[in-house]
């Protein structure tokens, strides 16, 4: 089942830095949806994507 905002958002708060692949297992989705998911997120600029490396990391923005 696709997360909503929300479920991703909790997610986040309670591990502070996961990449792509950790959110999709969880989740038992594609890693493709969990970009859409994001990149829905990082428009609204509540949270920020980095590349380290090969993996992308998904972290909460400070308020």
């Amino acid at each position: 089942m696709i997360p909503s905002e929300q479920e991703l958002i909790k997610f986040l708060k309670r591990n502070e830095l996961v990449n792509f692949s950790t959110i999709a297992r969880h989740f038992d989705i594609q890693n493709a949806t969990v970009s859409d998911i994001v990149f829905a997120l990082e428009r609204k600029k509540v949270l920020e994507v980095k590349k380290i490396g090969g993996s992308k990391i998904v972290r909460l923005k400070a308020k």
